[in-house]
């Protein structure tokens, strides 16, 4: 039950403009910080964006090691887009 949840998407909105808002995001974090799926803790992807703030783009859930799966996925972004600055953070 292993799964990358991709979150971001493309806006025409600027970066930390308070008008953009994701929809059913709130929900989705609300429920991922009640609890973990599977054996260890839940983490978000983060990534820094053009104005220095991290913005949560992808959730990774149900493997045995998360965090070394968000680990591997980070190193799938950075040899596409090597430029990003990449981070794994608990999510629950």
């Amino acid at each position: 039950m292993a799964a990358l949840l991709a979150l971001s998407g493309c806006s025409n909105e600027p970066a930390g403009s308070d008008d953009f808002e994701i929809p059913r995001f709130d929900p989705l974090v609300n429920q991922v910080e009640q609890g973990k799926v599977g054996r260890s803790s839940d983490h978000w992807i983060e990534m820094k964006n053009s104005a220095d703030e991290w913005e949560r783009v992808g959730l990774i859930f149900g493997y045995a090691d998360d965090y070394g799966e968000c680990l591997k996925a980070i190193a799938g972004l950075k040899q596409v887009n090597f430029a990003r600055e990449y981070r794994c953070v608990p999510a629950n």
